[in-house]
């Protein structure tokens, strides 16, 4: 049997709907969000430079894979905004005992994919979610998201800025609401 490693990869990409409308609908009953068609978009250059969706597969045998995890990035002038994230519910218990020590001590399929995107995702000053779930706000907390101020809104900074630089972000943030 392969490794939890070599068994799991998360993958960025401008639009995940071929893989990620039935997890996210699953998780939050709504339709997928989908990049938005206009005419500032050209190509799928442009689109990814705004619009990032990572999605976490697990391969169970040679030819299946299933989507586990998901979550939306949107670009918002200097920061990324983070939405939808959310995990197969049942993913966990169907998993070999032996993957599932890996997986754990991995902090879970959500925190790979968080991760990964943090990694990937270094063009921004910061990644910032809103966040009112206690699991996810741990999850976060893991991978170095901090509260700001603003009731629910989180965020991980990926670049060195000053303190008042940062409040104006988590301000000009904070004035979308939920996202």
């Amino acid at each position: 049997m392969k490794s939890f490693d070599e068994s799991t990869f998360v993958l960025g990409m401008p639009n995940a709907s071929f893989f990620a409308s039935s997890l996210f609908f699953e998780a939050f009953h709504a339709a997928f969000p989908v990049p938005p068609a206009d005419e500032e978009i050209t190509s799928v250059q442009s689109i990814a430079r705004r619009w990032w969706q990572y999605v976490a597969f697990y391969q169970w045998a040679d030819s299946h894979f299933e989507t586990v995890a998901f979550a939306n990035f949107i670009r918002h002038g200097e920061v990324y905004l983070v939405g939808g994230l959310c995990a197969r519910r049942s993913f966990y218990r169907r998993l070999p005992p032996a993957h599932w020590r890996q997986c754990r001590d991995r902090g879970g399929i959500v925190q790979m994919l968080l991760e990964k995107t943090a990694s990937d995702l270094r063009d921004a000053a910061a990644l910032f979610g809103y966040c009112g779930d206690k699991k996810s706000w741990l999850v976060s907390a893991r991978v170095g998201y901090v509260r700001t101020t603003h009731r629910y809104l989180i965020v991980k900074w990926l670049q060195k800025i000053p303190p008042s630089k940062k409040r104006e972000l988590e301000d000009d943030v904070a004035k979308l609401g939920p996202f």
